[in-house]
């Protein structure tokens, strides 16, 4: 599957590997450093120059060992090696390549299905946390993300639903995001006569990568009618570590021609705003809460690969209800790739809200425009 987001450019030099493994240099094209990001090298290059899955390790200059994992198929055949780089503003980083044993890398990431809370699917990572709905879950019925909050680096999921009581802060975090019937915290939705077609909850999952960089799962959602046609709608998201932005892939089909869609989120009662090209950024109190202020300013971002234009639409939840979204929209067609980033973040975490967030989405947005330029040899 070919990666919008993590297309990272390869250039591929001329001879075979040395017996020492395969040396990489990582370049960085932006004007600020690039910490702790994900480089995706494909398998079949490294398989072509003797590298083994089960044998595989990376060194970074100082030839220490740093975390690496080995993204499989369903069938269990390698398809790319997943680590992570840090590079310095209009710098490079050398890393090498090479058999040798994995550490025991602590995990940073962690995703799975949750059957005893109603099919939700939850995933995480380091700094935070998420979830969807599932087929078992009479309301809200949506594709909107739930956002969980955290100050804390450890991983949450089990933990808080073993106490069934996420809602409440014993210190860590919590629940105390509305997602209701919309968008949520960030999701994609097909538009027609300038309305969100919600797709309702998912009806399959399957988690097809767990750590302990990324936690990868996929979604197949019930058909959308659209202008007569029954549109189905599959999704991809993962979540790498040190990352406050989840990747969500969305492949629609069962139409001609194309279909216009959107990316964004609920605005509840919003702070702050900022929405600009591909990307919106916004602040608001804590939505389901019984005491907002005790609870902080949750942050969320949305960044839409491609989007044509900005919008904002009143979107009825309920009979009696409208609730208003922001929105980056654009046209797909049938069994395009459609690339959208969701993040979050927590004031009661050490983020700052306004500029400070609004520019973190910015750069978050300059990433996936100006990849990183991988060079192998």
């Amino acid at each position: 599957m070919k990666r919008i987001l993590l297309s990272l450019q390869l250039l591929w030099l001329c001879g075979c590997g040395a017996a020492g493994g395969v040396d990489v240099i990582v370049t960085n094209p932006s004007s600020y450093a690039r910490t702790l990001e994900s480089v995706e090298i494909e398998w079949a290059k490294l398989d072509e120059r003797g590298i083994t899955a089960d044998k595989v390790i990376v060194e970074d200059e100082q030839r220490n060992q740093i975390p690496s994992q080995v993204i499989f198929d369903k069938n269990g055949v390698a398809q790319r090696l997943l680590f992570q780089a840090s590079v310095g503003a209009s710098a490079k980083s050398r890393y090498k390549i090479k058999e040798g044993i994995a550490d025991n890398y602590e995990p940073k990431v962690y995703g799975r299905y949750v059957p005893e809370r109603l099919d939700d699917y939850a995933w995480e990572n380091n700094l935070t946390a998420y979830r969807i709905y599932g087929p078992r879950l009479s309301d809200p019925k949506t594709q909107g993300v739930d956002v969980w909050v955290k100050n804390t680096e450890k991983l949450i999921i089990n933990e808080w639903f073993a106490r069934n009581d996420y809602h409440h802060n014993y210190g860590e975090g919590m629940d105390c995001y509305k997602v209701g019937n919309t968008l949520g915290g960030g999701a994609l939705a097909i538009v027609q006569d300038s309305q969100l077609l919600l797709s309702g909850n998912y009806l399959q999952q399957e988690c097809v990568a767990n750590g302990p960089l990324r936690t990868e799962a996929e979604f197949i959602y019930a058909p959308v009618a659209v202008d007569g046609c029954d549109v189905v709608i599959k999704r991809r998201i993962w979540l790498d570590a040190n990352s406050r932005f989840s990747f969500q892939e969305y492949e629609l089909t069962g139409f001609e021609g194309e279909i216009e869609v959107a990316a964004g989120v609920v605005m509840h009662d919003v702070k702050d705003i900022t929405q600009q090209g591909n990307w919106l950024a916004l602040t608001e109190p804590a939505s389901d809460s019984s005491d907002a202020e005790r609870d902080g300013d949750i942050l969320l971002g949305v960044i839409l690969q491609g989007a044509e234009k900005q919008s904002r639409f009143q979107t009825p939840t309920s009979p009696n209800q409208q609730v208003q979204h922001a929105l980056l929209l654009r046209k797909a067609k049938a069994g395009e790739k459609i690339l959208m980033l969701n993040g979050s973040a927590w004031s009661h975490a050490g983020v700052a809200g306004g500029a400070e967030w609004a520019e973190q989405v910015k750069q978050a947005a300059d990433r996936l425009n100006n990849p990183l330029l991988i060079k192998i040899k």
